[in-house]
C-alpha cells in the first residue's frame, strides 16, 4: 500500500472528519493528490461525505466534510479464559456491537476448533479479523501461546492453526497487554503512559493471587525485547491464614460485611500496594488502572489500595498521576483484543492491507 494512501487513512481514523485542507496540513501531501485519493476511497465506501461548510462571504463551492466509515467492517475479539470464552464483535473504531459468551473448559485439545466455531457462528457479521486474548506468555509477532498455565498450553503455534482453516487474520496477546491496548484507545488525548494492572483473584481465596502488567509508552504497547514484559510473579494470597471463611471468593464477599473484608484482606492489599508501588515508580506512567477480580471488592478496600500505592511511591509529591478502579460491565478484556488488532491496522501498512484485501484484488486500492 503506498504510503501516502496509508497517511490519509490513519488520519481519518484516528481524527473521524476532516477537509482536505485539514489533511493536507496534517500530512504535507498537495491538495489534488489528496483530491485523487478521496475519491478512490469514497468509491470503496471507505470514507464517506458527512455534510459541507458554510460558503464564505465570496460564495464558491461548498467545502466537503468527509468521514472515515468505522462500520466498513467489524472485528472478532475472543477472551479465552479457563472455563469458557467472552466474545464481542466491534466495529472499526472499537465499539462493541454484540457480545456473547461461550462456557466450556478451554484447553489446547479444544482450542482451535472453539474460536473457529465462533467465527462460523458469525460468518453473516462483516468480520474481517480477530483479536485474541490468552491467560500467559504470549508471543504476539510470532502468534505462539509460549506457556499458559491457566490453559495447560505451552509453545503452541496458535496463530497458524487458526490460519489452514480461516481467511481472516489473527492476532493474540495475553490479557493484560489487551486491556491496557483498549485504555490506550479510550483514553487517547488524556493519557499517554499507562501501567495496566489486571489482578486476577482465583477462585479459592487461599491460592495465589495473579498480577499481569500491561505498559503503555507514548500510546503504544510495549512488549519488552523479549517479548516478556508485564511478566510479574508475585506469590500473595488473598487470605494467607484460613480461618473458617468459604473457599469461593464470590461466597467470601456475599457472605461478610464490609469492615470484615477490608480486615482480613488488609494486610495483602498493603503487600500489593508496596510492590505496585515499586512498578510505577520505575515505569512513571500518567495513569494507572486497576482492573480484573479486584474491582468486586468493597470501596473502603479499593481506596486503602489506592492510597497505600500513592504512600509507597519515591517523590510521590512531584507525581501527577492519575488512579482508576475498572468498574464498567463492558468485557475490557474481549473489546480489548479488537482493540490490540484496530490499533495493529492503523500503525502498520500490511496489516491495513490485509484487511482492505478485497478492495486490493478488485484493483480499487492501490498497494504498489
Amino acid at each position: 500500500m503506498k504510503e501516502n494512501l496509508f497517511s490519509i487513512i490513519k488520519f481519518f481514523w484516528e481524527n473521524k472528519e476532516a477537509t482536505i485542507k485539514q489533511i493536507s496540513k496534517a500530512t504535507d501531501l498537495d491538495k489534488s493528490t489528496i483530491s485523487r485519493y478521496l475519491k478512490n476511497l469514497k468509491d470503496t465506501g471507505i470514507i464517506q461525505t458527512v455534510g459541507s461548510l458554510k460558503q464564505g462571504p465570496k460564495g464558491g463551492r461548498k467545502t466537503q466534510i468527509q468521514s472515515f466509515n468505522y462500520n466498513i467492517f467489524n472485528i472478532l475479539g475472543l477472551e479465552i479464559e479457563q472455563n469458557g470464552i467472552n466474545c464481542v464483535v466491534t466495529n472499526l473504531k472499537g465499539d462493541p456491537i454484540d457480545n456473547f459468551r461461550i462456557k466450556e473448559k478451554i484447553n489446547k485439545s479444544n482450542l482451535v476448533k472453539m474460536i473457529q466455531k465462533i467465527i462460523e457462528e458469525k460468518k453473516d457479521s462483516n468480520i474481517c479479523a480477530c483479536g485474541i486474548s490468552l491467560p500467559g506468555i504470549i508471543n504476539s509477532k510470532e502468534g505462539i501461546i509460549v506457556y499458559s498455565k491457566a490453559l495447560g498450553i505451552e509453545n503452541f503455534k496458535l496463530v497458524s492453526e487458526l490460519s489452514k482453516v480461516n481467511d481472516i487474520p489473527f492476532l493474540i496477546d495475553n490479557d493484560s497487554n489487551v486491556g491496557a491496548a483498549y485504555y490506550n484507545l479510550k483514553l487517547k488525548g488524556s493519557a499517554k503512559n499507562i501501567l495496566y494492572v489486571y489482578i486476577s483473584i482465583p477462585y479459592d481465596i487461599h491460592d495465589f493471587v495473579g498480577v499481569g502488567i500491561g505498559i503503555i509508552i507514548s500510546n503504544h504497547l510495549y512488549h519488552g525485547s523479549n517479548n516478556c514484559s508485564g511478566e510479574y510473579e508475585f506469590k500473595l494470597r488473598l487470605i494467607e491464614k484460613n480461618n473458617g471463611y468459604v473457599n469461593d471468593y464470590y461466597d467470601f464477599l456475599n457472605t461478610h460485611l464490609e469492615d470484615e473484608i477490608f480486615y482480613e484482606i488488609k494486610t495483602f492489599l498493603s503487600k500489593l500496594a508496596g510492590e505496585i508501588g515499586l512498578l510505577v515508580g520505575i515505569i512513571d506512567p500518567d495513569t494507572v488502572i486497576f482492573d480484573g477480580g479486584i474491582k468486586f471488592l468493597p470501596e473502603i478496600a479499593i481506596k486503602f489500595l489506592v492510597e497505600e500505592t500513592r504512600n509507597n511511591l519515591f517523590l510521590s509529591k512531584q507525581r501527577n498521576i492519575n488512579f482508576i478502579t475498572e468498574k464498567k460491565n463492558e468485557p475490557v478484556t474481549a473489546v480489548g483484543a479488537a482493540i490490540n488488532f484496530i490499533t495493529k491496522i492503523f500503525e502498520n501498512k500490511q496489516y491495513l492491507a490485509k484487511i482492505f484485501k478485497r478492495q486490493i484484488n478488485n484493483g480499487a486500492l492501490e498497494i504498489k
